[in-house]
């Protein structure tokens, strides 16, 4: 069975790496960066993977587990792959409650152990054939284990997808690592190699924790430090002891793979004292608040109401609408939580959810070769909140968790929907007396609570295709989601849906105007994980600089530019218009189904993003975040607002700037200004705070113009769909390059 990633796609990438660097004179190996060129060449050459082997092999692994190794070799901290046993021992608990482990919580006195290992960490910057070799042997000889544990812990009912994605998308990724690192050996970016802190998520572990933040971070000599959780905490550390194990058989320095097993409030120490280090994060937006306080540079991926748009429930769409809720027991962060419709009742409800399935194991669902049943085990302690109905299901699933479900007649669902994990509840809306789901005026409400709520996903069925898809059409325009799905007649589309590995980009984004109070910016798959951190030499902006005018011509940016006095801002100024020249415009999918993606500009709105520069901020940094809106589309929509005592300096260029692509700038006192945001109801609003322009706060390019532009993509539910094409591709919403 081949799961791993093979010599030939190990020698494609390499290929890649070498044609990046040719044919672009003087000019930075930018191509790991988003929608760049090479970034769409890293696609393809999937490896391919044997689902069906891999699923009994997973079965057999679950029907002969020992429920006592848990027990007898407990959780505790690893510091160089040794075990550090001093501390309280209490029992773990799986994702249902129940019992499952041992973990000892370390003392103090380990703790600052780990934080003086963590600190001291050197090891060398290139380890990618190590890495490569043992990742393949995880995703192959010990694929089942993995997924196996997980199945156990969180009871996942189909981590064997997960692996498939992981095996497909690795390859992707790695291919970006190359090209990084590449760039770091020829001067131009440094990779900063501090500890990186990792904060598990217990449903796509294997993926996003084990592949995404450690092996590729640890591939290019970051170390990471990975941190238990408070449930569903075995399957990582079982993980993290294969990886220590694989790694002793390759020879690679144990020193770089940590596990911290400790309280919250001993997290929290290792928090405060690393806080210039990095903290990859999936997980809910109060636990991403809670650790960005303490860790500024916290890359985030955190959860929202899903939601699907379909005017008739016809059977399909009620499939589809089922499957979407009860995905992993409402435990994928793509589960839907949302439906709008044009009527329905409670019977209608009962409708949608007739045909679910009971099952008492993960097991029987990886026979089954399903992922949409209900725990019999997980009933019990169901209650639903206030304000909603419980419909109990139906004969065939007796015993299984009740669903939760609210009608909202004439109106959407109050802000701040939460989305209770692992339990099934769905609001439902419909539009006001004498409107319609299709109608313009209703949309334009729906689109105004998705950009507020931020949904991961939201799915269309039902559209009036012959006209162009109009009801998506409006909603792409003025929403900002990572993932848009729009069913076809017979098939409709989930929200459960996304192959990264295939160009449909994935990403979980906070509402943008709160974006700083949740992750430094905005995390997206596939990337490359330690390019999060990486920043420009100052020499290579210097350089890149002296083609400012080439560049940028004698315009007022350039004006801009210079005015700040400051070469390495020029030279940043330089690549992001070239990183924009080259990365606008939608780029095509190669998977089954059609999907378009690329960066975006922000929601349609009079005032979409409102920038304002005080006398306290950098002129260099207030020219940088001007340029990607002056230099595309995304100038629709902006407004500027320059502090009334901001010097003659900074004014004038800033001024100039706006004007000469007639972008609206205003001098006003900060009681206007507050008057101006109240009143505008822009979609972001950017505050400089006084952010100094130098070298070390200037992320890569693609970091850069995503904390200010959406992206993602938007699919069809069916392959080469032409009509589809036509009608998205030409969209004004993608981000386009104009100047």
């Amino acid at each position: 069975m081949q799961l791993g990633f093979t010599p030939s796609l190990w020698s494609s990438a390499r290929r890649i790496c070498r044609r990046s660097m040719g044919g672009f004179r003087g000019v930075a190996l930018r191509h790991y960066t988003f929608a760049s060129p090479t970034y769409v060449a890293s696609f393809g050459d999937k490896p391919p993977v044997d689902v069906k082997t891999l699923r009994n092999r997973t079965v057999r692994y679950i029907e002969n587990f020992d429920a006592k190794v848990w027990f007898e070799d407990p959780i505790c901290t690893l510091v160089r792959g040794e075990a550090l046993t001093e501390g309280e021992q209490c029992v773990t608990v799986d994702a249902f409650g129940t019992e499952n482990g041992h973990q000892v919580l370390a003392t103090p006195g380990v703790v600052d152990a780990v934080l003086q290992h963590v600190r001291n960490v050197s090891v060398g910057r290139d380890f990618r054939d190590q890495v490569r070799r043992l990742e393949s042997r995880l995703l192959s000889e010990h694929a089942a284990k993995l997924i196996g544990n997980q199945a156990l812990d969180f009871h996942k009912q189909d981590g064997v997808t997960e692996i498939e994605e992981s095996i497909e998308a690795n390859v992707v990724e790695r291919r970006l690592n190359d090209l990084l690192l590449a760039d770091e050996e020829a001067s131009r970016v440094r990779i900063q190699r501090d500890v990186a802190l990792v904060g598990c998520v217990s449903n796509f572990s294997n993926f996003l924790d084990l592949c995404r933040k450690t092996l590729r971070n640890i591939e290019l000599g970051v170390p990471v430090l990975v941190l238990s959780r408070s449930n569903t905490t075995q399957h990582m550390y079982r993980w993290v002891q294969l990886l220590l194990a694989e790694m002793k058989r390759e020879g690679l320095d144990p020193a770089l793979v940590t596990y911290a097993s400790c309280s919250i409030a001993e997290q929290r120490r290792l928090m405060a004292a690393l806080a210039h280090c990095p903290f990859y994060l999936t997980g809910s937006r109060p636990v991403a608040a809670a650790i960005k306080e303490l860790m500024p540079y916290t890359f985030a991926s955190t959860g929202g109401p899903n939601t699907m748009v379909a005017p008739k429930l016809d059977a399909s769409v009620q499939a589809a609408a089922r499957m979407s809720s009860l995905i992993e027991n409402s435990g994928q962060c793509t589960a839907m939580r949302h439906l709008v419709t044009e009527e329905c009742s409670p019977e209608e409800v009962k409708s949608i959810f007739k045909d679910v399935r009971a099952v008492e194991s993960s097991a029987d669902s990886l026979r089954q070769g399903a992922f949409d049943g209900l725990f019999r085990k997980w009933a019990e302690s169901f209650k639903a909140e206030p304000g909603y109905n419980t419909l109990q299901p139906p004969a065939a699933a007796h015993g299984s968790q009740p669903i939760a479900f609210r009608i909202n007649s004439g109106e959407l669902p109050p802000m701040g929907l939460q989305e209770h994990w692992r339990r099934v509840y769905l609001d439902v809306s419909t539009p006001p007396a004498g409107s319609s789901v299709k109608d313009p005026a209703f949309v334009a409400k729906l689109s105004r609570w998705l950009t507020v709520e931020q949904p991961i996903t939201l799915a269309v069925n039902g559209d009036d295709e012959k006209a162009g898809f109009p009801m998506m059409q409006q909603l792409f325009s003025f929403t900002a989601q990572a993932i848009y799905s729009v069913g076809r007649d017979g098939t409709p589309a989930l929200t459960a849906q996304a192959r990264p590995q295939d160009g449909e980009i994935f990403g979980e984004f906070p509402p943008r105007g709160e974006m700083d109070k949740y992750t430094f910016g905005p995390v997206f798959v596939p990337s490359s994980t330690p390019s999060y951190m990486a920043r420009y030499e100052a020499e290579h902006l210097r350089s890149m600089a002296t083609q400012a005018s080439e560049v940028l011509g004698g315009s007022a940016v350039l004006n801009l530019l210079q005015a700040s006095g400051k070469e390495e801002i020029k030279g940043y100024g330089v690549l992001l218009a070239k990183y924009l020249k080259e990365s606008c415009g939608p780029k095509r999918g190669c998977g089954q189904r059609t999907a378009l993606w690329g960066l975006q500009r922000p929601p349609f709105r009079d005032v979409s993003t409102l920038l304002r520069v005080r006398a306290t901020d950098d002129l260099g940094t207030a020219g940088l975040h001007l340029l990607p809106f002056l230099l595309t589309n995304a100038k629709e929509g902006l407004v500027v607002s320059l502090a009334a005592d901001l010097g003659s300096h900074a004014m004038a260029p800033l001024r100039a700037a706006c004007a000469a692509v007639a972008v609206p700038c205003h001098a006003e006192t900060d009681d206007a200004f507050a008057q101006r945001s109240r009143e505008s109801e822009a979609w972001n609003t950017i505050s400089l705070n006084g952010a100094p322009g130098s070298v070390k706060d200037l992320p890569m390019v693609d970091h850069f113009v995503l904390r200010l532009f959406p992206m993602g993509h938007i699919k069809s539910a069916v392959s080469n769909d032409q009509d589809f094409v036509k009608a998205f591709e030409t969209s004004s919403k993608w981000l386009r390059y104009t100047a």
